[in-house]
């Protein structure tokens, strides 16, 4: 595993026996400033790989304002896509079942990234068999 960020309360790291980009958050994010930090961070890993899959791991991430939503819209995945040049996105949201905030954030995303890019789907998965499964079935 390459490590490309890390703080308090995230990391960003690339799992090369999944060849895959995950950002996991270990605990909840204080504000919109250091949501965007982190996807900031996201962006600029995955545009050094020669992959084709992001998994957010959002399952502690908590409540993430709308306008920080929209900077993953107009930021994040625009700019995951350009690097792409024409191959499909997998992305991935690693979500506890149980944990209403998380869910409603990723919601939000997951049905106004069809604005963004066609031919583009985000997968939501709530256990790390259901995780592996979807990554090694994708992108090959």
């Amino acid at each position: 595993m390459k490590e490309y960020f890390k703080n308090n309360f995230a990391k960003v790291y690339y799992d090369e026996t999944q060849d895959a980009l995950f950002l996991e958050y270990t605990a909840k994010v204080p504000n919109d400033e250091q949501f965007i930090i982190v996807n900031q961070a996201v962006l600029d890993a995955f545009t050094k790989l020669n992959t084709q899959k992001f998994v957010a791991d959002i399952r502690k991430m908590g409540i993430i304002s709308v306008s920080a939503q929209s900077w993953v819209l107009k930021n994040l995945l625009p700019g995951m896509f350009k690097h792409l040049n024409g191959k499909k996105l997998f992305h991935v949201q690693f979500l506890d079942a149980s944990e209403i905030l998380s869910k409603v954030s990723a919601a939000n995303i997951k049905n106004k990234s069809a604005q963004v890019a066609t031919d583009f789907e985000v997968k939501q998965v709530s256990t790390d068999a259901e995780l592996r499964a979807y990554l090694k079935g994708v992108g090959k």
